[in-house]
């Protein structure tokens, strides 16, 4: 007998008026991609951004732009859920 079982896990998704966000192109605006930048259930966008100010080099210079964290403003991050099912 085959018995099928399901793994529910909840993740959040970067999102922008319901369109998938590519993250990696914050710093040069809101460019919408095909599949989801996933994070954790916790995160907030004040993580994100408190976590992205505290990206230094060693001189103390910001590597992350004022338009990246205006970008990510724009985002909302969008409960989703990943279902596995196996045997």
């Amino acid at each position: 007998m085959n018995v099928l079982k399901e793994l529910e896990t909840e993740f959040k998704a970067l999102m922008h008026c319901g369109m998938y966000v590519n993250a990696n192109l914050l710093q040069k605006g809101i460019y919408t991609c095909d599949k989801p930048f996933i994070y954790s259930k916790d995160e907030t966008i004040e993580s994100m951004i408190e976590r992205g100010k505290q990206m230094k080099d060693m001189t103390g210079v910001s590597f992350i732009g004022d338009k990246y964290f205006e970008s990510l403003q724009q985002c909302e991050l969008v409960k989703m859920f990943v279902t596995v099912a196996y045997k």
